[in-house]
């Protein structure tokens, strides 16, 4: 008896500790929310939470209702016939919730769809009891009332407003209201980065995502990409491959929220890094290109070793070198996109700077850095290769002088075992081939042109002069007096009456536009002068392209191409502006001219369109092709080896290229115009009133001036 009894205290023991096992396993029950909180008998409920399963006992007001469905976390029932408004209140086991009141009247809210989506989605709301004699029925979003678009006594359609937020929605009706299901409200507040390429990645920064990566749908431009991870207020994304810029849209069931744009950029450009050597905790400058202006968006490293970012700017970005960087290369990488920079050394010689960085032969050149020796002849100071001597020097400055012969490349110094590299010292200057403001070669020069050769042609008021390559001057074309007249012929035989522009083709022909006789004429490199167009316009410019083709810029009429039967045709229609001297024409046939005085800017025309190109107004800032100021364009030149245009402008050259315009010389280096005759670095020269511009095969720039009645030469190497 004694053993059955035993046996009998270990089942029960063991059944115990099964039902505790079984009651450690379930979820305890828990309501968040239900909805609607009002309507007539047999309205469906919905219950949210956990633990809602069958055994759960909800009642209306102490009348238990039917269970039709439970699912963990969601309960369904239906309002019971003999229930009455009261609390609504929940059981399981020995745990009790009362939820809050649910109202018995006609007013009920069944569902909406869609639950999700912006600012402006329609919602639809489904449910009984809209309608009123009194007052339209009125629903708020998250306590913001929205305004409604659609109304039946079943259905109401309402957008959701501006800044909703996630929250219930609420229909009012006659002073009764009824609380529906949470409307999700999605919203992006801000994305960064905001500009990238392929792999960047992204964090989309708002609200009502979903947290399921795989239940946000983003596209770049349309185009999908990848979700690294997500929660409600944050997605982390990576910018697919072929990205194009365009905005950003998170859609979640379809429906879509749009963002910024995001604007793809190619991989960051290094094109100087100074110093190249320095010891730790010196700064570095980096100039490029496609940078961020965000110091959190950039990294760059020494020989593995992070630095810290100091400043960042879209063309600069200035760091600390790291300690124990030792030497090795450099690497920037911007918003995931990675660019390898030259070698720098962790050292404590280095070359900060170079005044100037570019000159000829005899220019003096102050080197400023660091470790240098007090002692000149301890410091070897090189210019690409060629050895010069120190005239004087301090631990931080030394003065050397530009060698004959000297050519573009890196400026080195060395002191004892170390060596340093710094920045490029360019052969560049500009010198007078010709003439002079007090000199009579030239009574007013007005265009220029350079033949394969090297001779120099300059129209000067009814002639053109040619200037050898050891600088005798003749005239090679027009009235040996100077007069006026209107003749083919030979060198002197011929006349013109104002040549205001030249060219000249791949076989050394010149072509003038001689403006008075309205006519386009061709001189041989013989001196053969003849007439291969007579114009019914004004011509004031002319260009050439690569096949020999001519164009003539017209006054007040823009821009014609001239056939081989010396028929003009307009290049494109309805242009009504001027386009005076040189033009220039790129490889892809697309023709760029300045403007006059009332046209401050470069207009480009391609496939019989013209557009405006660079500049926006009278000034004389340098910038993007937007944001950049012209004050007195008189000719375009250039570059046929790098495609880069040179523009004429009030006594200065600007350089049209990657998207940039910047004066290179002219104004004593300054911002504003100052007129002269210097010559000297690109930096130290004047010039006094350009009429004239060219380029030479090897991409040197020649003017001619009104007041300095000289021809200059721009050596660019």
């Amino acid at each position: 008896m004694k053993y059955a009894l035993y046996l009998l205290s270990v089942m029960l023991l063991l059944a115990a500790g099964c039902k505790k096992d079984r009651d450690n396993n379930t979820v305890a029950m828990n309501v968040k929310t239900f909805w609607p909180n009002s309507g007539n008998a047999g309205t469906i409920v919905t219950l949210q939470g956990q633990g809602l399963n069958k055994e759960v006992l909800v009642s209306f007001n102490g009348t238990e209702a039917r269970v039709l469905d439970a699912r963990d976390s969601v309960l369904i029932v239906q309002a019971p016939d003999k229930g009455s408004t009261g609390p609504l209140s929940v059981k399981s086991g020995d745990r009790k919730m009362e939820l809050g009141t649910y109202t018995y009247q006609a007013l009920s809210l069944h569902g909406i769809s869609p639950a999700n989506g912006p600012a402006g989605t329609n919602i639809s709301i489904r449910g009984a009891g809209f309608s009123s004699m009194e007052a339209p029925a009125k629903v708020t979003i998250n306590g913001k009332e929205a305004l409604i678009t659609g109304a039946s006594d079943t259905l109401l359609v309402a957008a959701v407003p501006e800044g909703a937020g996630t929250g219930k929605v609420v229909v009012m009706v006659d002073g009764k209201e009824v609380s529906g299901p949470d409307f999700t409200f999605q919203f992006i507040s801000s994305i960064k980065p905001l500009k990238g390429g392929s792999g960047t990645a992204v964090t989309i920064n708002g609200e009502g995502f979903n947290t399921l990566a795989t239940g946000n749908n983003v596209t770049f431009n349309g185009k999908a990409a990848r979700v690294i991870s997500a929660t409600a207020g944050k997605l982390v994304v990576t910018a697919p491959e072929g990205v194009a810029t365009g905005p950003v849209a998170v859609s979640i069931n379809g429906q879509k929220t749009i963002g910024q744009v995001f604007t793809v950029l190619p991989k960051p450009v290094i094109r100087t890094v100074t110093p190249l050597s320095a010891p730790a905790g010196a700064t570095v400058d980096i100039a490029g290109d496609y940078f961020s202006t965000f110091t959190d968006e950039v990294t760059v490293s020494f020989n593995g070793h992070t630095a810290v970012v100091t400043a960042a700017a879209d063309k600069s970005i200035s760091v600390k070198v790291p300690a124990g960087a030792g030497a090795g290369k450099m690497q920037l990488v911007v918003n995931g996109q990675q660019t390898e920079g030259p070698l720098f050394k962790e050292q404590s010689l280095g070359i900060l700077q170079l005044i100037p960085d570019n000159g000829l032969a005899g220019t003096e050149v102050i080197v400023k850095g660091l470790g240098f020796s007090a002692n000149a002849a301890e410091n070897i100071v090189s210019f690409n290769g060629v050895v010069v001597p120190v005239t004087t020097a301090t631990d931080s400055t030394l003065r050397v002088v530009v060698p004959i012969g000297v050519s573009t490349g890196a400026l080195k110094v060395k002191v004892g075992a170390l060596d340093a590299t710094g920045p490029v010292f360019r052969r560049a200057g500009v010198i007078t081939i010709v003439g002079g403001p007090s000199q009579t070669v030239f009574t007013e020069p007005k265009g220029v042109a350079v033949d394969s050769r090297g001779n120099i042609f300059v129209l000067d008021l009814n002639v053109i002069k040619k200037v050898t390559t050891t600088g005798t001057v003749s005239i090679f074309a027009g009235k040996t007096d100077g007069s006026t007249g209107n003749a083919d012929g030979n060198g002197t035989a011929a006349a013109f009456n104002y040549p205001v522009a030249c060219v000249m083709d791949a076989q050394d022909n010149l072509y003038v536009c001689d403006q008075n006789n309205k006519s386009i004429r061709k001189i041989t490199p013989a001196g053969a002068v003849t007439t291969i167009a007579r114009v019914s316009f004004t011509p004031i410019g002319l260009g050439i392209d690569k096949n020999g083709t001519v164009y003539i810029g017209a006054q007040y009429s823009g821009v014609y191409r001239l056939d081989g039967a010396g028929n003009a045709s307009a290049l494109a229609p309805s242009v009504y502006q001027s386009a005076p001297g040189t033009m220039v024409v790129d490889n892809s046939g697309a023709l760029f001219f300045g403007g006059d005085w009332d046209n401050p800017f470069v207009s480009k025309i391609a496939d019989g369109v013209k557009t405006l190109y660079a500049g926006n107004q009278f000034g004389y800032n340098d910038g993007s092709l937007t944001g950049a100021q012209f004050s007195g364009i008189t000719g375009l030149a250039r570059n046929a080896v790098t495609g880069e245009i040179y523009v004429a402008d009030n006594n200065a050259i600007r350089l049209i290229a990657n998207d940039q315009v910047t004066r290179i010389t002219g104004w004593k280096g300054g911002s504003n115009p100052i007129a002269g005759n210097d010559d000297g670095t690109l930096n130290q020269a004047t010039y006094n009133n350009i009429n004239g511009i060219c380029t030479d095969k090897e991409g040197n720039i020649y003017v001619v001036e009104r007041f300095g009645k000289a021809v200059r030469k721009i050596i660019l190497q």
